[in-house]
C-alpha cells in the first residue's frame, strides 16, 4: 500500500531542493531519493533499506531464484558440470564488483561489502518472502546483494551463476545454520504445547 507524506518546506529550502542535480525527477522524486540514500548510509538504518530494496526486486529476485532451481534439476551441484573457462569468468565477475577477494594462491573469500549486507538481508528475507526455505532465502539474498553490488548490471544468467557460486563456496553454511535453529525452535513449541495438553488431562 502507498503512502503519502505531505512535507511543508520553506522557500529557501525548497530552492536547494531544486537543484541538487546529481538526484533526477522533481521534488518529491528527489526527497524520496535522498530518504533512500539516508537509510542506505545510517548504520542504524542499513537493514531497513535492505527490506525496502528486497521488496522492490522481489519479483525479479523470484525468477532468479526459479533459474537456480532449475539448474538443481539436472545436477546436486551445478558447479561441477561447468568448464573451468565458465568458472573462472564468473570469478573474475565476483572480485570486480568486490563481492569476494583473494587470500593467498587460488583462494577466495566472501568480502565485507558483500558478507554485511548478505547477512542483514538474509534475516529479513522471511519476512519478505513467507514459505520459503532456508536455501531459498540464501538464493535470494545472493542474487539481491549481487544486484545492490552490481548495480544492476549483472544479466539474469550471470546473476544466477554468481549465487549459485556464492551458496555452495560460502554461504549455504548460514542457511544450515539458521535451520538448524529453525528446527530446534519448533521442536521447544511443539514440546511445550505437549507438556500443556498433558497437563490439562491430569488437571
Amino acid at each position: 500500500m502507498v503512502k503519502w507524506i505531505v512535507v511543508k518546506l520553506s522557500d529557501r529550502e525548497h530552492q536547494i531542493l531544486e537543484t541538487i542535480d546529481e538526484i533526477p525527477g522533481d521534488c518529491p522524486q528527489k526527497l524520496k531519493e535522498l530518504y533512500i540514500q539516508y537509510l542506505q548510509t545510517s548504520p542504524n538504518f542499513k537493514a531497513d533499506f535492505h527490506i525496502i530494496k528486497l521488496e522492490e526486486k522481489k519479483d525479479l529476485l523470484l525468477e532468479v531464484l526459479a533459474s537456480i532451481y532449475k539448474e538443481y534439476e539436472t545436477s546436486n551441484s551445478p558447479m561441477e558440470d561447468w568448464d573451468k573457462e565458465k568458472f573462472n569468468k564468473i570469478r573474475d565477475e565476483l572480485v570486480q564488483v568486490n563481492a569476494i577477494q583473494q587470500m593467498g594462491v587460488g583462494n577466495y573469500i566472501p568480502t565485507p561489502d558483500f558478507k554485511k549486507p548478505w547477512l542483514s538481508a538474509f534475516h529479513k528475507t522471511s519476512k519478505i518472502f513467507p514459505g520459503l526455505d532456508e536455501f531459498s532465502q540464501a538464493g535470494i539474498t545472493s542474487a539481491y546483494v549481487l544486484t545492490y553490488l552490481s548495480r544492476d548490471t549483472f544479466p539474469a544468467e550471470l546473476l544466477r551463476d554468481a549465487a549459485i557460486v556464492l551458496n555452495e563456496d560460502f554461504m549455504f553454511v548460514y542457511a544450515i545454520a539458521k535451520k538448524r535453529a529453525n528446527d530446534f525452535s519448533e521442536a521447544i513449541k511443539k514440546r511445550r504445547t505437549s507438556t500443556s495438553s498433558g497437563n490439562d488431562l491430569t488437571a
